[in-house]
C-alpha cells in the first residue's frame, strides 16, 4: 500500500507550528492522516518498523500498533518524540515538513514539561505593610465566607477578577492574613498558577502538578498520589475533609485550571484571582475589583512617600494619583521611582508624570502587565483594541465600534464582551464602552506602531461616516419636511 492525499477538499495539510498544546498536536496528527489518505494504523505500524529498521535499530525497540493508536488519542500528558516524528515522516516524507513536526513537538513538549514545574506552598506570601483601602472589598469577603458557612461551607469560593495591575494578589493576600488573624483558619495554602506570566518558558500550571504538591503538603506519601487528574483531586478532597483551610489560588488563567483544585467540602474557603471573569465558576461569590478611588490612591502615596517634601503644589499628590490612573500597580511603580530619585519633590514627580503623559509613555512594569493580556487575545480582538483606541471620545457603543473595525454588529459586540470578560474595556453604562486611561493610552500606542497610517485613516472614516449617516437618519425622522435642505 502506498500512500495518497485524500480526495476530501476538506482535508488539510496541517501546520504543526500553530500548535500550542499537546492535545492541539494530536489533532494535527489525526488530521495528517486524513490528509494522508486516512492509512489503517497496521500500516503505519508497518512502515514506521522498516524505516527504524532500516537505521539499525534492533527488534527489541520497535513499536506495536497500540502504542501507534495511542499516538492520535487526546488528553495525552507527553508524547514520545521519536515515534510522533516517525508517524509524521510515513505521512508524509518531506524532510522539510516532517522538520517542522520535530520543531513543534520540541515546543510544545517544553512548555508541558514546564507546566508541571510548580511551587506550592502552605503559607500565604508576607502580607503588604501598609496595606491601604480595600475596606469594601474586604467586607464582601467576609460576607462571602459567613454565606458558605451557613451553606455548610460547601460554595465558599471568591474569585477575585480585574484589570492587569489593580492589585488582587495583595487583596487576595491581605484578606488571607487577617481570616486567619481571625482565627477562622488553622492553615493555607497557596500557588501562583501563572496564568499571565511574562516568561514565556513558565507557562500556566498544569492543575495535576499543582495537587501533587499540595497533596505532598497535606501529607500524602509520594508513592500513594494517583496519576489520574480526577483520582488527584477525590484525594485532594478527602484530606480536606474535617480541616479548617484557606486555598489561594492566584492568577489563574480560566475556570479549567482552577476547577479541580477547588476543595468542595465544607470548612474550607478558596480565593481565586484572575484578570479574565470566571462567569462558569457558578458556585462563587465573584469580586470585580476596580482601581483605588481618589482619596484611596493619595492615602497610599502620603504612606509611600511620606519622607518626600511637597514642592510648590500642594496638590502634587492628587495629581500623581490622577496620572497613574489610580491604578495600584502604577502608585507602585512611581512610589518606587521616588525612592530611587533623592531631592526631588513631589512636584518634580508629578511634572514627569504630566510629561509622559503627553508623550502617551507608560512605566515599563504597567506597559508588560498590559502586553500580557494583550497577546493572549486572538488577532481579532487586537485590532478592535486598536482601533477602539482611535475613538476621540471618552466611551462609544457597539455600532462605533463595528465601523472602525467594519465588521458585523454580532461579531463586534461578541468581541467587546470577551474584552471586557478580560478587563481591557469597562461599560460605562448599558451599551456603552470605556478604557481606563492607562489600557487607552496603551491602546493608542499598539494602534500607531501596528496599525498603518492609511488604515487608521480608513477606520476614522468609517466611523465619522457611521455618525454622519446615523445623524442624518435622525433628522429625517425628527424634520422630514427639510430632508430635500440637508445633504
Amino acid at each position: 500500500m502506498t500512500v495518497t492525499r485524500a480526495d476530501d477538499a476538506s482535508a488539510v495539510l496541517p501546520d504543526p507550528s500553530r500548535a500550542r498544546t499537546l492535545d492541539e498536536l494530536v489533532a494535527g496528527l489525526r488530521s495528517l492522516k486524513v490528509w494522508a489518505g486516512n492509512p489503517s494504523y497496521e500500516w503505519i505500524t508497518s512502515q514506521v518498523n522498516n524505516a527504524w529498521r532500516a537505521a539499525g535499530r534492533p527488534a527489541s525497540e520497535l513499536t506495536k500498533r497500540p502504542t501507534v493508536v495511542d499516538c492520535f488519542k487526546p488528553g495525552r500528558r507527553r508524547l514520545n518524540t521519536d515515534l510522533v516524528t516517525a508517524v509524521v515522516q510515513a505521512l508524509h516524507p518531506d524532510e522539510g515538513y516532517v522538520h517542522q513536526w520535530r520543531q513543534a513537538l520540541r515546543v510544545v513538549g517544553g512548555e508541558a514539561q514546564a507546566a508541571t514545574v510548580v511551587r506550592v506552598q502552605d503559607r500565604l506570601p508576607p502580607d503588604l505593610a501598609g496595606f491601604t483601602g480595600r475596606a469594601t472589598e474586604l467586607d464582601q469577603l467576609r460576607h462571602a465566607l459567613s454565606q458558605g458557612q451557613r451553606n455548610n461551607g460547601t460554595m465558599a469560593i471568591s474569585a477575585i477578577e480585574g484589570m492587569a495591575g489593580v492589585g488582587k494578589t495583595q487583596l487576595a493576600v491581605h484578606a488571607g492574613h487577617l481570616l486567619i488573624r481571625e482565627h477562622r483558619f488553622d492553615r493555607a495554602l497557596f500557588v501562583d498558577l501563572r496564568g499571565f506570566h511574562p516568561d514565556p518558558a513558565r507557562p500556566p500550571a498544569d492543575p495535576a502538578a499543582v495537587l501533587d504538591g499540595f497533596l505532598r503538603l497535606l501529607g500524602v506519601p509520594a508513592q500513594q498520589i494517583p496519576h489520574d487528574l480526577h483520582a488527584r483531586t477525590a484525594t485532594y478532597r478527602e484530606h480536606l475533609a474535617g480541616s479548617r483551610t484557606l486555598i489561594v489560588l492566584d492568577n489563574a488563567a480560566d475556570v479549567d485550571q482552577v476547577r479541580p483544585l477547588l476543595p468542595e467540602v465544607p470548612g474550607c474557603f478558596t480565593l481565586i484571582t484572575s484578570r479574565r471573569i470566571l462567569s462558569d465558576l457558578h458556585a462563587a461569590t465573584h469580586l470585580a475589583v476596580e482601581v483605588f478611588a481618589a482619596d484611596e490612591a493619595v492615602d497610599y502615596l502620603a504612606q509611600a512617600a511620606s519622607h518626600i517634601p511637597m514642592g510648590d503644589d500642594p496638590a502634587a499628590a492628587a495629581r500623581i494619583a490622577r496620572r497613574c490612573g489610580y491604578l495600584p500597580l502604577a502608585l507602585d511603580l512611581t512610589a518606587g521611582h521616588m525612592r530611587a530619585t533623592p531631592g526631588w519633590t513631589l512636584t518634580d514627580h508629578a511634572d514627569r508624570l504630566d510629561e509622559r503623559h503627553h508623550q502617551r509613555r507608560l512605566d515599563t512594569g504597567v506597559e508588560l502587565a498590559l502586553d500580557l493580556s494583550y497577546h493572549h487575545l486572538p488577532a481579532d480582538q487586537r485590532r478592535l483594541l486598536r482601533l477602539l483606541a482611535l475613538h476621540p471620545g471618552q466611551d462609544s457603543d457597539a455600532y462605533a465600534a463595528a465601523a472602525l473595525t467594519d465588521a458585523d454588529l454580532d461579531t463586534t459586540l461578541a468581541q467587546l464582551d470577551h474584552l471586557c470578560h478580560d478587563h481591557l474595556l469597562q461599560q460605562s453604562a448599558s451599551g456603552r464602552y470605556a478604557f481606563h486611561d492607562l489600557v487607552r493610552a496603551y491602546a493608542t500606542t499598539r494602534a500607531h506602531d501596528e496599525v498603518r497610517p492609511s488604515d487608521r485613516r480608513a477606520a476614522l472614516t468609517r466611523l465619522f461616516d457611521h455618525y454622519l449617516a446615523t445623524a442624518a437618519a435622525a433628522m429625517k425622522a425628527l424634520y422630514p419636511a427639510q430632508a430635500h435642505l440637508r445633504p
